[in-house]
């Protein structure tokens, strides 16, 4: 990127139907911002993940508590991509990252092709250090949408190019496979091109306590996104050793705290992966993991209150929720209990279902990981998804992981109402120096906006209209969502 050119004002045509832009004038600007997003979920999720809370924590949510804050700002968010009411990943997280609505499946370009200038582009220019912190692959849609250009979110190799290109300071999660030579198709040492910029590359959570404070840091912790916490939990799935979201947030925060400026954005994907699955016990406790990281914030925040916290989601998923189960609902808190007792994400779960050779077997495991055994009758209606030739009404619930999910939906009381993304507009939290400009009903849009203003760096990123029907070449360039490889660890 040229030096300064970014940071000169962008004319652009006003896009019709768009909601005004105004900076809130303000005498707080933050030093730091922290970002943080828990991907996929709605206000159905919110409600579970509370009550979830209370039962393992006796408390509840941070994010919950933060609501009684009087200085909280409190908003609401617009997240629809171009071509669709309801956004993918990376079409939302580039909204907040260039500025500018694009299709699905893209990363910060247009339908027409044209590279949007990224917002970590913008700030590293203008001096602040940056960050990306995940629970699933680095390379993934919503870290992706702050520092990458590409035509799909499916071309991660690119996208771990792109981060280096960009020198972004921290960089943790999963995805080791798009960064080592052996798995890469062009069979780059991405890791030693790393090394050779004068980054520190850690693979084993350990090593985050001696991080160096004065280099750039890779972690990758996982070849592929972490681990499902239930798994890891429940001591069934002998997974990768890897860190929980809380600890790769404090010391992303304890290696960026030195700079005199920083933007982190804070992820936790999996509980979207989890949504997608229809594994409400999985997304339970990834939304824990997210709530645990919330703290680490807030921790920071309190010792540095020039720091700015915004918290949000990028888009709902699935819209599970607790339902009114038996006589007057009397059992509906009895059945949520049952979470606790489910010890393996679906996705294992119907691995280690497809290997038994009995009914006898079936119910042991079933009960082993869970916690029940299903009637006959629900054992046979399910036996056709596991050997991927069930029927289901409703088409986008016809899955051998969304058939589990409603099956363990008569212990648990939680049922989802799809396996896709929906279109809720989202909640959005602010506190710190800056937060008023996050309220109200917005547009995602704006939020790059207001991380510019935050800098005092004025640009835009030139601007399309939305459309009805993604055309033809944007796509079969950007491609969707490659929502089954949630179900692997």
């Amino acid at each position: 990127m040229a030096g300064a050119a970014p940071l000169a004002v962008a004319g652009c045509a006003t896009v019709p139907g768009a909601r005004s832009r105004p900076t809130p004038a303000s005498a707080a600007v933050p030093r730091n911002i922290v970002h943080l997003v828990v991907d996929g979920m709605g206000s159905g999720m919110l409600s579970c993940g509370n009550h979830y809370s209370q039962v393992t924590r006796h408390r509840e949510l941070s994010w919950i508590r933060l609501l009684n804050r009087p200085e909280l700002v409190h908003g609401l968010m617009d997240v629809r991509s171009q071509n669709s009411l309801v956004t993918d990943s990376s079409a939302s997280s580039s909204a907040w990252g260039a500025g500018v609505r694009i299709p699905n499946g893209m990363v910060n370009q247009t339908s027409s092709g044209r590279k949007l200038v990224t917002l970590y582009e913008l700030l590293g220019a203008a001096g602040w250090q940056r960050g990306l912190v995940t629970t699933t692959e680095i390379t993934h849609a919503t870290p992706a949408g702050f520092a990458a250009c590409n035509k799909s979110r499916n071309n991660a190799e690119e996208i771990a190019e792109d981060y280096l290109k960009r020198r972004v300071e921290v960089l943790m999660g999963g995805g080791r496979k798009y960064f080592e030579a052996g798995s890469r198709k062009d069979k780059l040492d991405l890791k030693q091109a790393y090394r050779g910029a004068g980054y520190a590359v850690i693979e084993k959570p350990g090593d985050l306590r001696s991080a160096p404070s004065d280099q750039p840091l890779l972690g990758l912790f996982n070849a592929g996104h972490l681990p499902f916490t239930v798994d890891v939990a429940g001591g069934i799935t002998k997974g990768e050793d890897a860190p929980g979201l809380a600890t790769m947030t404090r010391a992303a925060l304890k290696r960026l705290g030195g700079a005199e400026r920083f933007i982190l954005q804070v992820e936790g994907g999996r509980v979207d992966h989890a949504c997608h699955n229809n594994d409400a016990a999985s997304a339970m406790r990834e939304m824990i993991g997210f709530d645990e990281a919330i703290d680490v914030c807030l921790a920071y925040q309190a010792e540095h209150p020039d720091t700015l916290l915004v918290i949000t989601t990028d888009h709902a998923t699935g819209n599970p929720g607790l339902n009114g189960m038996g006589d007057n609902y009397g059992k509906s808190n009895e059945l949520f209990r049952n979470l606790l007792s489910i010890r393996q994400s679906i996705p294992e779960l119907v691995k280690r279902l497809l290997l038994t050779e009995s009914v006898d077997q079936f119910n042991q495991v079933f009960q082993e990981t869970t916690g029940y055994i299903p009637s006959t009758r629900r054992r046979e209606l399910l036996d056709p998804f596991l050997k991927k030739k069930g029927y289901a009404l409703y088409e986008v619930m016809a899955s051998d992981n969304a058939a589990m999910g409603q099956v363990l939906a008569n212990h648990v009381g939680v049922c989802f109402t799809g396996t896709g993304h929906t279109s809720d507009h989202v909640p959005i939290l602010a506190i710190g120096p800056g937060a008023e400009a996050f309220r109200g009903f917005i547009d995602n849009t704006v939020v790059f906006d207001r991380y510019l203003a935050a800098a005092g760096v004025q640009f835009r990123n030139p601007q399309e209209r939305l459309i009805a029907q993604q055309p033809t070449s944007a796509g079969s360039a950007g491609s969707g969502e490659r929502v089954e490889e949630y179900g692997w660890v």
